[in-house]
């Protein structure tokens, strides 16, 4: 009986783990290279459907204070510092952060925007200060 009891806890504790990262997983269909302009806000319209993302990638330096928002009823972004080929995030699954890119830092930045449900249509507003 604890065999069984132990046996059927290590597999609902398996599929658990495996739909959890598979929620976290998003297929990249597009990848964009922006360029943004100091103290100008610049507004990108798009679509995006659950289980894929896009990703929008633009130059940022040290001590460059970025504010993201996203506008719409089903999308959200994630947002990474991208250093050669690691990528460090920043902040997931979000609609909205204001930060600014660490001191000697002098890179690209990646903007993800993913679906939580079905098609999403999104405005993302990026500026640059």
């Amino acid at each position: 009986m604890k065999k069984n009891f132990l046996i059927l806890f290590a597999v609902c504790l398996s599929v658990l783990l495996i739909n959890s990262v598979s929620a976290q997983h998003y297929n990249r269909i597009s990848e964009k290279r922006i360029t943004l302009v100091k103290g100008k806000k610049l507004i990108l319209k798009g679509a995006v459907r659950d289980g894929d993302e896009v990703a929008y990638r633009f130059k940022g330096g040290a001590g460059q204070r970025i504010t993201v928002r996203i506008i719409g009823r089903d999308a959200d972004f994630s947002a990474y510092l991208i250093y050669g080929l690691d990528a460090r995030l920043i902040v997931e699954n979000t609609q909205s952060w204001s930060g600014a890119l660490p001191s000697g830092f002098d890179g690209n930045c990646e903007i993800a925007v993913h679906s939580n449900y079905k098609v999403a249509d999104y405005r993302l507003e990026i500026l640059l200060k």
